[in-house]
């Protein structure tokens, strides 16, 4: 095998990887999700019941999911010109 023939093999195996870490993340966003939407459906209350920290965290993993994929096809760009 050469070189390159490694390389691409390398950035292959990197873009399944990354496409696994991106379906998790995805099912993660998903739990998150739900959970807001089980905490806005128990009605009104003095304070809102979904915490300011989850809805942050549920923007920062969208971001996180927008860098992955971008990551992801930039890898497999990578490798198709090899």
């Amino acid at each position: 095998m050469s070189s390159v023939e490694e390389v691409r093999a390398m950035l292959l195996g990197a873009v399944e990887e990354i496409g696994q870490a991106r379906r998790h993340a995805g099912d993660a966003r998903g739990c998150l999700a739900d959970a807001v939407g089980l905490l806005n459906g128990l009605g009104e209350h003095r304070e809102p019941l979904v915490p300011h920290e989850l809805r942050r965290a549920t923007d920062e993993l969208d971001r996180g999911l927008g860098l992955i994929g971008a990551g992801e096809q930039q890898i497999a760009d990578l490798a198709a010109r090899l």
